[in-house]
């Protein structure tokens, strides 16, 4: 966390920052995030209020309110569906299961309904794009002090901008980063940008850990020859990790290890190790 390097925290961990406390804040200072925008309204005040009241231990974050935004769809799907008698029945597949799943025969109708519905929910507008609720807007988010400053937004009709109601007028005028984003205040308390890798004098490589037992082939597989003995590493994530190699301004020397099943605690004092 010291001047002249750079953290980035993903979607996941940035959409918590408001359920962190002071000192896990601490530890952060300068990390640049991609969270979830989620436009203030005056329903999304009043609903913060009323929950805050009822369950004041509690608090809401974007998956809460994208929990109550998927439930007003489904009640409004069934309603424009006209099919508010649901029963579900055991298929002969599910017959020998545990538990109480079942099959509605209004199950296609419904689906096809819900992926209509549209309506400004409290996370924002809510509607499907081929089946999947897609957010538009994105925060850029760099934490400092007690919390997450907003240094711009990002959307994919237009990448980078300092405000979300920005006019196309204006966007044609940026060419730089630095353009279309607030300042940012990076680890060590600097505004002056790490200029990145810098090539190790002792010859040392980046060790990049890959899951030997992922249980997700498509994402990571280890593949060991047992004639040769050499391992393959494959999967999305892996190919994912080279193109962002290849497209990086300096060369990044790296080697893949397999690492066996560990615990989150034992992996992270093998980083310290």
């Amino acid at each position: 966390m010291k001047q002249g390097y750079v953290w980035i925290l993903t979607n996941a961990i940035t959409d918590g920052l408001s359920l962190m406390n002071e000192t896990e804040f601490d530890t952060m200072q300068g990390v640049l995030g991609v969270k979830t925008y989620v436009p203030r309204s005056e329903e999304l005040e009043a609903f913060k209020s009323r929950w805050k009241n009822r369950f004041p231990l509690s608090d809401l974050s974007v998956y809460g309110l994208w929990a109550y935004d998927a439930t007003t769809a489904l009640a409004l799907a069934i309603e424009e569906s006209g099919t508010s008698n649901l029963t579900f029945v055991k298929t002969d597949a599910m017959r020998n299961m545990s538990g109480g799943l079942g099959v509605s025969q209004y199950g296609p109708k419904l689906f096809q309904t819900l992926s209509g519905v549209r309506f400004k929910g409290l996370a924002g507008d809510f509607r499907f794009i081929n089946r999947e609720l897609q957010p538009s807007v994105f925060e850029i988010v760099n934490v400092n002090g007690h919390g997450g400053r907003t240094i711009g937004y990002w959307m994919k009709e237009h990448g980078l901008l300092k405000n979300v109601d920005q006019t196309k007028a204006t966007m044609t005028t940026f060419s730089t980063w630095k353009d279309r984003l607030r300042p940012v205040i990076w680890p060590g308390d600097t505004t002056f940008v790490p200029k990145g890798w810098e090539i190790p004098t002792n010859g040392k490589r980046l060790k990049i850990g890959v899951p030997n037992n992922s249980g997700s082939p498509q994402f990571v597989k280890v593949t060991r020859d047992p004639i040769t003995n050499s391992t393959t590493f494959s999967g999305f994530c892996i190919e994912y990790f080279e193109a962002v190699i290849q497209a990086m301004p300096y060369d990044a020397s790296y080697d893949f290890f397999p690492i066996e099943d560990l615990d989150y605690e034992t992996l992270v004092y093998q980083v310290y190790l």
